[in-house]
């Protein structure tokens, strides 16, 4: 049942995609490694039937009761609590400067942020270098492997795949307890980040023609782009 939630964190990572959107409209040079097609291919079904009838609906309801200040509230403080993983991964792929920063956006949302639920920082243009271990494996040179697409989530690869439990327990979020609590709470935290990005989701899920290959693709640019 961990594993699960070990895959929730991924979803983070896939919301990080959407906002990126614009960047993907392209083709690709180069080729995914990907001799799981057919699997990939239904899950991709799966996974926009979920989207479409589960998380859509749902992500949307709440956007429309909650209001908006709440919303930008969890996303900014949920954001910066996930300063040591930016933070521990940034080390390790050798960015000090970037890491250093890290705790310096860290420490003025605390102080002037009120904890982090105003985005205090970027504010006074501090930036944010996302950084996860899947990314840190591969800025030191470990292949992504195969193309795999996690149930309810989306685009992976083995790399990222395998990398799951290590972001989990880098994270405050994977040491809540008891477990069904965690659960809830991480769920909550996808469901708020998503009610932001629905019309860019729905574009690219209902808009896209040959969808599996752009996502495909898409992801692994992605990663290509933030290891670098």
């Amino acid at each position: 049942m961990k594993k699960n939630i070990f895959c929730l964190f991924l979803c983070l990572s896939v919301l990080s995609f959407a906002e990126d959107f614009e960047d993907f409209e392209q083709e690709f040079s180069f080729e995914v490694y990907d001799p799981l097609r057919g699997y990939n291919e239904v899950m991709t079904s799966f996974n926009l039937g979920f989207y479409k009838y589960v998380a859509r609906p749902v992500s949307k309801a709440y956007g429309y009761v909650t209001p908006d200040f709440v919303r930008y509230g969890v996303r900014n403080f949920t954001s910066n609590i996930l300063m040591p993983l930016r933070f521990i991964n940034n080390a390790l792929q050798f960015k000090f400067k970037e890491a250093g920063t890290e705790l310096k956006r860290f420490g003025v949302n605390v102080v002037f942020g009120f904890f982090g639920f105003i985005d205090a920082a970027s504010k006074t243009n501090i930036p944010k270098y996302p950084a996860d271990f899947g990314t840190t494996l591969a800025h030191l040179g470990v292949g992504s492997g195969f193309h795999l697409v996690l149930p309810f989530l989306g685009p992976s690869n083995l790399r990222d795949t395998l990398s799951l439990p290590i972001n989990w327990y880098s994270s405050p979020t994977g040491y809540i307890d008891p477990f069904l609590l965690s659960v809830g709470v991480n769920s909550y935290i996808i469901m708020n980040d998503m009610s932001f990005e629905l019309d860019t989701f729905d574009e690219i899920y209902f808009n896209t023609p040959n969808i599996y290959p752009f996502l495909r693709d898409a992801y692994e640019k992605r990663r290509i782009e933030m290891s670098k």
